[in-house]
């Protein structure tokens, strides 16, 4: 007796278009609450020659779970923090975000300058218009979220950096030069 090929043969098929299609789109990574659930929409960095920068967008969580983003990296930087921009004595200063950036189930977190951001500091080369920066997000849960986001030109805010309690990044300062603050 003879088995029908047709239904291996509809099996393999299955298998080879599914396989392809299963690395697609897939920016998360491992079995977590942010897998299939978190995006990160119109994500841009800012062009800077260096020595830091900021990243922006939209993070999205599409899942039943509220997250918190605790920690970003890059491969255009060794040091990426997340940030926040707050009035201290008189004047907006960004400093590192304790706690992470929460994003509730079903809602989202906005990334934007002069507020929340994504800060890429010890740039290992110049960020220029175009091109691309690879950013990975690390969730409360051990999930991650990888997401690309292209430079742009954009006019510099007036914000200070208030390194943490580590002194990270040496004196306080302002970012005005020509783009590399957020």
């Amino acid at each position: 007796m003879r088995t029908p090929a047709r239904p291996l043969l509809t099996f393999t098929l299955a298998a080879l278009v599914a396989a392809p299609l299963a690395g697609c789109g897939s920016d998360e990574a491992g079995d977590s609450s942010a897998e299939g659930a978190i995006s990160v929409d119109d994500a841009w960095v800012r062009a800077s020659d260096g020595p830091m920068t900021g990243s922006f967008g939209v993070i999205t969580n599409g899942g039943d779970s509220d997250l918190t983003v605790v920690s970003a990296e890059t491969s255009a930087s060794d040091l990426t923090e997340l940030h926040e921009v707050v009035m201290k004595d008189g004047e907006m200063v960004m400093t590192p975000v304790e706690g992470g950036f929460p994003v509730p189930a079903g809602g989202d977190h906005v990334l934007e300058p002069g507020a929340d951001h994504v800060m890429i500091m010890n740039m290992a080369e110049p960020i220029m218009a175009g091109d691309d920066v690879e950013i990975t997000l690390t969730f409360d849960d051990g999930s991650t979220y990888s997401y690309t986001a292209q430079a742009r030109e954009a006019e510099v805010g007036d914000e200070t950096y208030a390194p943490g309690e580590d002194g990270m990044m040496g004196e306080e300062g302002s970012m005005d030069d020509g783009g590399s603050e957020s």
